[in-house]
């Protein structure tokens, strides 16, 4: 694990470099800020994300009361389709985005109580339901990044005790969180993967790696050598 500097222009004390053992295989990954969004993530040498496009659930803790498919609705009273799944949680456990998004809807929704609904790229979009209390900033038109909390678990709308009602729709058809296969995390291309490729090259540098530590080495040996 390696930290920038804070005394360096732009330095902010983050991890900008680590490495994992992840099955066996040796995995780096590197801190990197896209322009075209403005989010920070980490990208292992070949541009990919470190994180999953989409979690399958967006809190701590919390126990599953009940899945996707038809039931019969404990308030109404007959069956219909329940198109998310419910995460049962003490009232105020915070809620996370499931991924990086932009807000599409916050507020009130009648049965589905205080509820924020997420934008994300591809057709994906994700509600969060039943909410005691929406985070602050956490409104139309604000982009939020995965595992920023959106909101609290509550009982607000239809709701029979505290839990978080979580859906998961592609292009406006609800599809089961937990099992529906999502897509990898961001893979860089073009001008993003040019900067990316330049970042991880001043990294590999500060560690003692890459082509720029080679050249320093040589210049050492060789005014040694003189």
């Amino acid at each position: 694990m390696f930290y920038s500097d804070p005394n360096e222009p732009g330095g902010e004390g983050e991890v900008a470099y680590l490495s994992l053992k992840l099955a066996g295989d040796q995995r780096r990954f590197y801190r990197f800020e896209t322009d075209d969004d403005g989010l920070v993530d980490y990208y292992d040498e070949y541009g990919k994300s470190a994180k999953k496009f989409l979690m399958r659930k967006p809190m701590n803790g919390g126990v599953m009361r009940s899945g996707f498919g038809f039931r019969r609705h404990p308030v109404l009273g007959y069956s219909k389709m329940h198109t998310g799944v419910d995460w049962a949680a003490p009232v105020g456990t915070p809620i996370v985005a499931s991924g990086n998004g932009v807000v599409e809807k916050s507020g009130w929704a009648n049965g589905y109580g205080r509820q924020v609904v997420l934008k994300h790229t591809n057709g994906y979009e994700t509600t969060y339901n039943h909410m005691s209390g929406i985070a602050r900033g956490v409104s139309a038109g604000a982009r939020v990044r995965q595992g920023q909390v959106v909101g609290y678990v509550g009982s607000t709308g239809l709701s029979t005790g505290a839990h978080l009602h979580y859906e998961v729709m592609i292009n406006g058809r609800f599809v089961n969180p937990m099992t529906v296969k999502l897509p990898r995390g961001r893979e860089l291309d073009g001008s993003e993967m040019a900067k990316f490729d330049g970042e991880r090259a001043r990294i590999d540098a500060l560690l003692g790696r890459g082509p720029a530590a080679g050249a320093r080495a040589a210049a050492a040996e060789s005014g040694r050598g003189g």
